[in-house]
């Protein structure tokens, strides 16, 4: 396994700026360990049934808070679950990122679910595993 870090800066979109990362590295398979610092304004998903097809909704999760987990998983899209190819925004990117993530808000209230968007508060540091024996995006 390869090890990666990749820091988002302040007001730097989250999912885009670990897509880039992850596409230049040229990597096709990989874990997200986890992550540490602030983020603001994310979308979260949640399923809205215990049944599938899978189907989700996304609650806002406005204004600042620190991350408590971040985990996941990022692939080409051609191994991805056909049924997530369903639930999730068809993005020209050729990579599917699978980030679930909690987060403390004000007041000590926390929230989480699927990332589907959101920025970097002050800085966020995400850690990464490149998973060997994968062909690289460059085939």
């Amino acid at each position: 396994m390869v090890f990666g870090e990749v820091t988002v800066k302040a007001g730097e979109d989250i999912l885009q700026t670990i897509e880039a990362f992850v596409i230049e590295k040229q990597w096709k398979s990989v874990v997200v360990t986890n992550a540490i610092g602030s983020v603001k304004d994310l979308l979260l998903a949640t399923p809205v049934r215990n049944e599938l097809p899978l189907k989700i909704m996304t609650t806002p999760c406005y204004g600042a808070a620190e991350i408590l987990t971040f985990t996941g998983e990022i692939m080409s899209k051609d191994r991805m679950d056909p049924q997530l190819k369903a639930v999730y925004p068809n993005r020209e990117s050729p990579l599917f990122v699978h980030i679930h993530a909690a987060c403390a808000r004000p007041g000590g209230q926390v929230m989480g679910g699927g990332l589907w968007g959101g920025k970097a508060f002050r800085e966020l540091r995400v850690f990464l595993l490149e998973l060997k024996g994968e062909e690289t995006l460059a085939g």
